[in-house]
């Protein structure tokens, strides 16, 4: 035994001296051009050392080198790869004995990478020797490099010295992309005092001029090496933003992190433009932007909770999930917003509603120039996902339009997607309704319902269009379907049926009542302002292949019945359509007595761009429930007076300007 152990201890004494007079025995010039032809050898670039180059044994194990350069591959403009100005490596020999390594120095000063794509989409880190070299993937390795530990490296421990990059620089260009992208003043510590204690990586750069500070703590390496739980915090600082996460990371192979989160940037649009992306927008728009919340990885799965975020003045909390894991990503989340002004993100001009362009020359009377758009929609991109969102809203504000508390759900599975308005609040009303696409077959199939009701007319319309001619209480029915694969098929597919039924309200310019009595001043300025009262303006419609038809257009009032009838052909955007108002001889119940006396019908046809109004006289004499009535009033008053007024009137009752 004694002899085995005097063999063991004589071995490790010839190796010390080996190792000591080794240096002696080969200069390091001969080291020098063995590590130049091994380097030429695996990469076929050349590698130059211009500078001094040093090497020690023992006690350390090291290499000093200056002026350090690799070759680049021929189609490059630069002529390295990379290039150092000094390289500094100090190993301690006789810990490597008992498997522990410890770095003494580690430093690489002034290095200079460039990354290059060229036009053929070839990478220059890509070496034609290691392309041509099979590697062994033999069962066998394979599974030893998958299961292998620190243990499988014969690693019992590690211990960082002074380990730094110092003023790196790194390039990176594509050519056939016409990128560039230049990183500077790149400095790197890192921390390490053993495989279980923590690990710290500290550093800088400078990139787009600004500086980008960085720091990674692990609260022990070996875990990560042994696939293990350990904590973790990361950080990344910079005057455009800010990013912190503070967890744990339960596992890398499959990768389990959970921890919190928080992303602050000052101003969104500073930020777009300092990525080479700038955007347009307002002066006090695209500002903060601030992200906080629980993130959570598991294999495939990606989890957001607890989320608050800030955009400008916008609010709001929400979850979400994706999981990449199926055979679909599959997306899931909701969202909830106290309040949501969209005005200051409208273009410039817009934010006020009834804002006008100056007036296009008049057009033909015959169908309108701007025709339905025949280019196909791709809707292939509802069949990449499976997804359900919720979004609740408590107040939006789009131009004046006030809209109260709103609950959207959407669901989106297998190319079907189904919004659910589940509740609007409008002006006093609440609605609901549905809009589904089906993209499941080359032609699309779209439905959509839609029911408002006990909405107060005046308000709405006022705050919509500048329109404060009509009031009352407000109901509106609406369901349609349609396919097709363009707008234009849509259009021309649309098939569906509806309602709208105003009570209680009144249509301000014009008082039918007063034409009762007395026919000019039912449109005169002077006195009180003029107002026809109704108790009901209702109708129902339908729509076959494009054509909306109404056939029971009605408007009640003490003295004046109005009803109304006719169609509206969206493909060609035309119309065509009677409005007929009937006078009542006596004052009896908004729905009782006969019409008789004065009716004039209107004829409303044309283009959608270029409507024509006009009275429809000949059905005036033909409904005329008292002739002889009507001959002696317009002796009295006189075709010209009696034009007049009902221009005046058709003027007043549309809201237009009277000269």
């Amino acid at each position: 035994m004694k002899k085995v152990a005097y063999a063991i201890l004589g071995l490790i004494v010839l190796l010390v001296v080996a190792v000591i007079a080794l240096p002696f025995l080969i200069p390091a010039e001969r080291l020098k051009e063995e590590l130049i032809l091994a380097v030429s050898d695996a990469t076929g670039r050349t590698l130059s050392i211009d500078g001094e180059f040093g090497v020690s044994v023992f006690p350390t194990l090291g290499v000093n080198a200056s002026k350090v350069s690799l070759s680049n591959a021929p189609s490059s403009n630069e002529p390295n790869m990379a290039s150092i100005d000094t390289l500094t490596v100090e190993l301690s020999l006789l810990p490597l004995l008992t498997g522990q390594v410890e770095v003494g120095k580690f430093i690489l000063d002034k290095p200079v990478v460039h990354l290059e794509v060229d036009k053929n989409g070839k990478k220059n880190w890509e070496f034609e020797t290691a392309s041509k070299e099979t590697a062994d993937t033999s069962p066998e390795k394979t599974d030893e490099a998958e299961n292998g530990s620190s243990s499988g490296f014969g690693l019992q421990d590690l211990n960082l010295g002074d380990v730094q990059i110092v003023s790196g620089a790194f390039n990176y260009s594509d050519a056939k992309a016409g990128t560039r992208e230049d990183i500077s003043d790149v400095n790197l510590a890192l921390v390490l005092t053993g495989l279980d204690a923590p690990f710290k990586a500290d550093g800088s750069l400078v990139w787009n001029k600004e500086k980008i500070a960085f720091n990674t703590e692990l609260g022990a390496l070996r875990a990560v090496l042994e696939n293990k739980a350990t904590s973790l915090k990361s950080s990344v600082t910079s005057a455009k933003v800010t990013f912190t996460l503070d967890g744990n990371i339960g596992s890398t192979q499959p990768l389990k992190l959970d921890g919190t989160t928080d992303l602050n940037v000052p101003s969104l649009k500073e930020l777009t433009a300092w990525v080479g992306q700038p955007m347009e927008a307002r002066p006090d728009t695209f500002g903060l932007l601030s992200i906080k919340g629980n993130v959570g990885i598991n294999d495939t799965s990606y989890s957001f909770s607890k989320a608050e975020l800030s955009f400008d003045a916008i609010k709001g909390t929400g979850d979400f999930l994706v999981k990449l894991g199926g055979a679909k990503p599959y997306l899931q989340g909701n969202l909830s917003i106290p309040e949501l002004n969209i005005n200051p993100y409208l273009p410039e001009g817009a934010q006020q509603s009834g804002d006008t362009t100056p007036a296009a020359a008049p057009k033909a009377s015959g169908a309108s120039d701007e025709k339905w758009d025949s280019t196909p929609i791709d809707f292939s991109g509802l069949k990449a996902a499976n997804a359900k969102f919720d979004l609740d809203v408590g107040k939006i504000l789009i131009q004046k339009v006030k809209i109260g508390k709103s609950s959207v759900a959407t669901t989106l599975q297998d190319g079907v997607l189904n919004v659910a308005l589940k509740e609007l609040a409008l002006y006093e009303g609440k609605g609901k309704g549905s809009v589904s696409i089906d993209a499941r077959n080359a032609i699309s199939k779209v439905a959509k319902s839609f029911t408002m009701e006990g909405i107060q007319l005046n308000p709405l319309l006022t705050d919509a269009a500048d329109f404060d001619k009509l009031e009352g209480t407000g109901l509106i029915d609406l369901k349609i379907t349609t396919t097709g694969k363009s707008q234009k098929d849509f259009v021309e597919a649309l098939n569906g049926n509806g309602r709208i039924l105003f009570e209680n309200g009144a249509i301000s310019g014009i008082n039918l009542a007063a034409m009762a009595r007395n026919i000019t001043s039912a449109f005169t300025d002077g006195g009180e302002a003029q107002k026809t009262d109704f108790a009901e303006l209702s109708g129902t419609f339908t729509i076959v292949n494009g054509l909306l038809q109404n056939k029971d257009l009605k408007m009640l009032n003490p003295f004046v019945r109005l009803s109304g009838a006719g169609d509206v052909n969206m493909p060609p955007k035309t119309l065509n359509y009677r409005i007929e108002p009937k006078l009542v001889a006596s004052t009896e119940g908004q729905g009782g007595g006969k019409a008789s006396g004065i009716a004039v019908p209107i004829k409303v046809s044309g283009s959608w761009d270029d409507p024509k109004f006009a009275p429809d006289l000949a059905g005036a004499i033909g409904n005329v429930a008292d002739p002889k009535k009507l001959k002696e009033d317009l002796k009295e008053k006189g075709k010209e007076e009696l034009g007049k007024a009902l221009d005046k009137g058709l003027g007043g009752l549309l809201g237009k300007k009277k000269k």
